[in-house]
């Protein structure tokens, strides 16, 4: 049998195992803090593997990824409460908003590596942080956006502490079978490529900024969908939800877990 077929059977028995955890989880947990603990948990492992799309994928440290975490969650927070968007809607809008603004950002900063990369996507981040308690009528400054209408994502209610972990899990999931496909990818190997000795690749024919690019595009949509996931548990976004401290947090998990096991992430959330 070839490595990679082996890695695909270890894979599929590793997510086939995963899947059953969670069912069962649902099923014997009763404790309703409990089961949006645990949805809360599989937000925060979401993060973290955003970021390790990032550090594990072409070794750069994104300091400023709270900024997506962030704009997923003022997402679903402006686009129910003040535009009156249903969940999915919200969270669709802040999808699109992420492409577009990480594109953006992403031209301008990832000319830089190493710590000065980092530094300046702190920076991007704290600009966000500025913005919106300047932004009263839209963020609702420091108090930050409550009082939200029920989120129901399409038939799911979110309210429900049973849908919301389910969804959350299934959400975890779903983005780890994309990250798999996608590390088995010619943009997969591409991004090995980068990490490992970017001149080379480049040697190659390796487009290394564009290779870069598209991860650093990828991590904030995931962010994003995990900011998004964190309001039916917190149920008020404020300017927190923009600070460095998540991602320190979420790095941690990621250097607890490993940054080149797909699930070290997973693990190092469930950890902290």
């Amino acid at each position: 049998m070839r490595l990679q077929e082996i890695k695909d059977t270890t894979f599929f028995k590793l997510m086939l195992a995963w899947a059953l955890a969670i069912a069962l989880y649902g099923l014997l947990i009763e404790n309703t803090f409990l089961l949006t603990l645990a949805g809360y948990t599989s937000t925060l492992a979401l993060f973290a593997l955003s970021i390790n799309v990032m550090l594990g994928g072409v070794g750069e440290v994104p300091l400023g990824q709270s900024l997506f975490f962030g704009l997923g969650a003022y997402a679903v927070g402006i686009g129910m409460q003040k535009l009156g968007f249903s969940y999915a809607l919200s969270v669709l809008s802040g999808i699109a908003i992420t492409i577009a603004l990480s594109f953006v950002i992403g031209m301008i900063t990832l000319r830089l590596t190493g710590a000065y990369f980092a530094i300046v996507s702190w920076g991007m981040a704290s600009v966000a942080v500025v913005a919106v308690l300047n932004l009263e009528s839209v963020t609702g400054g420091g108090m930050g956006i409550f009082g939200l209408p029920d989120m129901q994502f399409f038939t799911i209610d979110l309210t429900s502490p049973i849908q919301y972990f389910y969804t959350a899990a299934a959400t975890l999931l779903l983005i780890i079978v994309i990250l798999n496909a996608i590390r088995q990818s010619r943009f997969g190997y591409a991004l090995e490529s980068v990490r490992q000795n970017p001149h080379l690749a480049t040697s190659l024919g390796v487009n290394v900024f564009r290779q870069r690019l598209k991860a650093f595009m990828l991590s904030a949509v995931i962010a994003t969908i995990a900011g998004a996931l964190s309001v039916p548990y917190t149920q008020i976004i404020t300017h927190e939800s923009l600070n460095i401290a998540i991602t320190v947090d979420a790095l941690l998990m990621v250097l607890l877990g490993g940054t080149r096991w797909l699930f070290g992430p997973v693990l190092g959330a469930m950890i902290i």
